[in-house]
């Protein structure tokens, strides 16, 4: 006697659990009508077939079971879900390939038990229970993000190799193709399954793809919130620059006040207001470090950030006015850096505390190093720092973003307890030598 399933409607019962899950379908998405048309319509389906396998008989009724099962089941996951055509096609191709886990199981089984209905349940509640735990454990969150991003070509690109096993199942069913009935025959049987199996996992690649896509995705995202607050800060430091000229315009004001308090011989007094508005204009006049305004503002910002944090912030820096890179852009780099390595040094020992950063122009060139030494552990994966922190380690991923996008290298590297940022942006012959004259 040839092994079979218990029961179809047990079998429309698995394949409704199973496409719950991997199309990740919730009773709350549902409508009120659908929370009981679709158990309902579902059950009678499942009590169509098996009446029907009873009236027919096995080979008749699997003649039947595209128009009574198939057909079907498309047609009512496709009115409760989002799917596309394409991708619901995919579905039930998928719900047909992990019922063969039981079929096979059942002719194993066959070999060695009597095909009595209670072993044939047995094998069935079984092989579909380990089944659902493959599905929920290895598959499910494949097929879900799967579902919810993959494109419809990509579906029909990968719904050729479980529609040629659809058709070959059908082939055996109205051709009658013949069958060892030994055990290897058996298991040679199972090679269309195990072929389909691999392709699956070929699809979880996929899905690894597309999620570091989606994370490639993030990154831009926060590079443009990078991009965003480096604008913002460029336009407090061009701010800071406007108060610097504001007080300069203010200075004969300033005089005539000194000049008042030495005619009236209140010298004290004149040299106390000196003291004042040159403590004044030493507050908001940044220092100035290289002709380009703003890498000279990003210094100026950043040494009063590590002085208050007792960081010894070493500064050699020579560009020209212009760069042929964007203000954001360089802003982010830049800022990124000089974030990372305060961040850093503030966990090191007092007598550790400095950065040594480095930036300069030449050799057709953007040469940026920044040096600062570290407590702990860097791991380094990929070309970039680990940060063991949730939502951290954004600021490297920027950094990369930009000289990739500037096609120019870049490396972080650990020595003898020092990071070492390093990055080259290539900088156009004719620029160059144009800003080299103007200099």
């Amino acid at each position: 006697m040839e092994f079979t399933t218990f029961s179809p409607g047990l079998v429309l019962i698995f394949v409704w659990v199973m496409l719950w899950m991997i199309m990740d379908l919730h009773f709350s998405q549902l409508t009120p009508r659908q929370k009981w048309l679709v158990p309902l319509l579902i059950l009678s389906l499942a009590v169509l077939n098996h009446l029907l396998r009873q009236q027919l008989g096995r080979p008749a009724y699997l003649k039947t079971i595209i128009f009574s099962m198939h057909l079907p089941f498309f047609l009512i996951f496709k009115s409760v879900s989002k799917c596309s055509f394409i991708k619901m096609l995919f579905v039930i191709f998928t719900a047909m390939i992990f019922t063969v886990p039981t079929v096979i199981s059942g002719m194993l089984v066959g070999q060695f038990f009597s095909t009595t209905p209670l072993v044939i349940l047995l094998n069935d509640l079984l092989s579909y229970a380990i089944t659902l735990l493959l599905i929920q454990f290895v598959f499910r969150k494949g097929f879900n993000y799967l579902l919810k991003y993959g494109d419809d070509r990509l579906f029909l690109q990968y719904s050729i190799i479980p529609l040629l096993f659809y058709i070959y199942t059908f082939a055996k069913i109205f051709f009658g193709f013949s069958y060892a009935t030994t055990i290897p025959g058996r298991l040679l049987q199972a090679f269309p399954f195990l072929q389909v199996l691999v392709f699956y996992f070929l699809l979880m690649h996929t899905y690894r793809t597309l999620s570091e896509k989606k994370a490639a995705e993030t990154a831009q995202a926060s590079l443009r919130e990078d991009l965003a607050a480096a604008e913002e800060q460029i336009s407090l430091l061009q701010e800071s620059q406007t108060k610097t000229a504001v007080y300069q315009h203010d200075m004969r004001h300033h005089l005539n006040m000194i000049d008042s308090f030495l005619l009236a011989g209140e010298a004290e007094k004149a040299a106390a207001y000196i003291h004042k508005v040159r403590n004044d204009i030493e507050a908001i006049t940044p220092k100035r470090y290289c002709e380009n305004e703003l890498v000279n503002l990003l210094c100026s910002s950043f040494s009063g950030k590590a002085e208050r944090l007792s960081v010894a912030l070493r500064i050699h820096v020579k560009l020209p006015k212009n760069l042929p890179i964007p203000d954001t852009e360089l802003c982010t780099l830049l800022s990124n850096g000089l974030e990372n390595a305060l961040n850093a040094v503030a966990q090191v020992e007092e007598n550790r505390k400095y950065i040594d950063f480095y930036c300069e122009a030449k050799q057709q060139k953007l040469l940026i190093e920044m040096k600062n030494p570290y407590h702990g552990e860097i791991v380094i994966q990929d070309g970039l720092p680990v940060s063991p922190q949730t939502n951290h380690g954004y600021g490297c991923q920027s950094i990369r973003t930009i000289v990739q996008r500037h096609h120019g290298l870049f490396t972080f590297e650990t020595e003898e307890g020092i990071f070492i940022l390093r990055v080259a942006l290539p900088i156009h012959a004719k620029f160059f030598q144009f800003a080299t004259e103007k200099e």
